[in-house]
């Protein structure tokens, strides 16, 4: 039968084939074949990211490898910029909180002699079948007068090691995040910070957004699993990575401590995770999840304990809960923004917290703009006027050279240039070239700026470089996703019953917020209008938060307290919300 067969999918540059069933489409032969391309907008069709050139019977043409279906044998001419997709990870933070090094995990080395049994006793009191199957190896091995190193959490011997390994003891902190994953590796006994590394989270082979991925779950009988095995690919990747650099890692690594957001915590763990894409919005569990190395299928011993931070509700996961715990314990209060591919608000003191999310991502990091793009190379990261330059715009390129596209700090930066200067208006139309010299005409300055103003087929445009650029469409996609971070900050201000100027400091967390210039942002109304002097970045602090968690066993009770203390705001169901959401639609000069 035709749907029965298969098809050659041939990789001429990555010196590639496979074969693969008739009717899946390119974009999912490509990442069968260990190629998996950038597909935005989750395989809609919208976002254009996942443009290749592919060659049919010797005719070359370009398609959407998320629409396109394998029909016949076909060519995919992949460029590596298609599926390999670097970009800039935050992963430093900074913590208010002093940071402790009590882990919960411990090794503790036992000479055999101190084993030695009475007649006919036992070696030990243990009631593990685990622990006396891997004693056993070591006595047939004929090495028990090395002794052992027994690996404890709290008081529970949970794995043990031939000889003394007591030296070698390494714990695991990751951020999960939509787009990227950031992993830290500690030293346990004495609480260094070893490494940090980073990469792309796998799962964006099925959408930028955490709606595309649950649709994607929902919608595809084996599509949980494919996402699991996605994240558990990436984690795994970076440990073996993280392996190169310090060896015996892996077989030394005795605690994982985990932080996302709760589709990452339903992925993480293979739970469906429908309930999410409808109202009550209910997760599985808002609980501490606590796991193995094994069952999680993550390259590290059998017996590893994993942990992910609680959740607190809805969409606000456990990288709120971990950017919480680095917080000061002090009576401030604080507006806490996490500015990712979700955007995440927490209001209050350490007594008390509002918490709420709400979308912001998809637009800023490139989901929905025309040269919208994650923070990599060849993205313009910062623009400003300078009217003695040789160009009126200068713009700041990650990684320098010609620029390819805008990330979000470019973005914010970008439009808040338009609004200053008068290129576009209040309400975030684009003024024509003829407009504005109408309005603005008379300077050099003016005649500069009017000439970045062009039209982008039917629609007006603010143009950065000769490719580059923000049209109306653009500007109205920005105008949903900064009135939906503004409002929800009202919105929690309202049901606190706070005044703006009450607030002790607005603290931005995550890559976006870190990198995004504040007063651009105050400009555009993306942040509420509160004194600049007050707002503080402290990069990524889901990161170093679930990084505490590990190293400090007591702050698993904070954590519990913490959760206790927060109440969930449903932004949905929140009058304020709506109608702050409608006010803040246009930009504030």
């Amino acid at each position: 039968m035709e749907n029965n067969r298969e098809y050659a999918v041939e990789f001429p540059l990555q010196g590639k084939t496979i074969h693969a069933p008739h009717g899946v489409t390119l974009a999912q032969a490509a990442a069968l074949a260990g190629f998996p391309l950038n597909l935005v907008c989750g395989g809609k069709g919208t976002c254009g990211k996942c443009l290749v050139t592919v060659e049919r019977q010797g005719i070359k043409s370009r398609v959407l490898a998320c629409r396109a279906l394998l029909e016949e044998p076909v060519s995919l001419l992949l460029q590596k910029e298609d599926y390999v997709h670097q970009a800039n990870i935050l992963t430093g933070g900074f913590a208010g909180r002093a940071i402790e090094t009590r882990p919960a995990v411990t090794k503790t080395y036992l000479p055999f002699k101190e084993m030695a049994p009475d007649y006919c006793g036992g070696f030990t009191s243990w009631t593990d079948p685990y622990l006396l199957k891997k004693l056993g190896e070591i006595f047939r091995q004929g090495a028990e007068e090395q002794g052992i190193t027994l690996v404890k959490r709290q008081e529970q011997v949970i794995d043990i090691q031939a000889g003394d390994t007591s030296a070698l003891l390494y714990g695991a902190a990751c951020d999960i995040g939509t787009t990227s994953v950031a992993l830290f590796i500690y030293d346990l006994n004495s609480g260094n910070l070893l490494l940090t590394l980073s990469g792309l989270n796998g799962q964006i082979s099925h959408g930028a957004d955490v709606i595309s991925r649950i649709a994607f779950a929902s919608g595809e009988e084996a599509g949980t699993k494919t996402l699991q095995d996605l994240i558990g690919k990436t984690i795994n990747d970076l440990l073996a990575e993280a392996a190169v650099s310090l060896p015996g890692l892996q077989e030394n690594l005795y605690s994982f401590v985990a932080g996302g957001n709760t589709p990452m915590q339903h992925f993480f763990f293979g739970c469906y995770p429908g309930n999410l894409g409808h109202s009550p919005f209910a997760s599985l569990s808002l609980k501490v999840q606590e796991s193995t190395g094994a069952d999680c299928g993550l390259a590290l011993p059998p017996r590893c304990p994993v942990t992910f931070l609680p959740l607190i509700g809805g969409f606000v996961g456990s990288d709120i809960t971990a950017v919480l715990l680095t917080v000061r314990e002090d009576e401030k209060l604080r507006l806490i923004i996490d500015l990712g591919t979700n955007g995440e608000i927490v209001l209050g003191t350490k007594d008390r917290y509002l918490a709420a999310s709400t979308a912001c991502g998809p637009a800023l990091e490139g989901a929905s703009l025309n040269c919208g793009m994650r923070g990599s190379k060849g993205a313009v990261e910062r623009v400003s006027v300078d009217a003695a330059g040789p160009e009126v715009l200068a713009c700041q390129v990650i990684g320098g050279g010609e620029a390819v596209g805008i990330c979000g700090s470019g973005i914010v930066d970008a439009v808040a240039v338009m609004l200053r200067h008068g290129l576009m208006d209040e309400t975030g139309r684009i003024l024509s070239r003829q407009e504005y010299m109408e309005l603005h005409g008379g300077s050099v300055l003016a005649s500069l700026l009017a000439s970045c103003l062009a039209p982008h087929g039917d629609l007006p445009a603010f143009y950065l470089t000769s490719r580059v650029f923000v049209d109306q469409k653009d500007i109205r996609q920005i105008q949903l996703a900064k009135s939906a971070i503004c409002a929800g900050c009202l919105a929690l201000a309202a049901n606190w019953g706070l005044k703006l100027e009450e607030l002790d400091e607005l603290i931005l967390a995550g890559a976006f917020g870190n990198y995004i210039d504040k007063d651009s942002a105050l400009a555009i109304g993306l942040l509420p209008a509160v004194d600049p002097a007050k707002i503080i970045s402290i990069g990524n602090g889901a990161g170093l938060g679930t990084g505490m968690y590990l190293l400090d066993q007591n702050l698993e009770a904070t954590a519990r307290q913490l959760i206790a203390n927060t109440r969930h705001c449903e932004l949905a169901c929140d009058a304020v919300f709506m109608e702050e959401y409608i006010c803040q639609m246009d930009f504030v000069k």
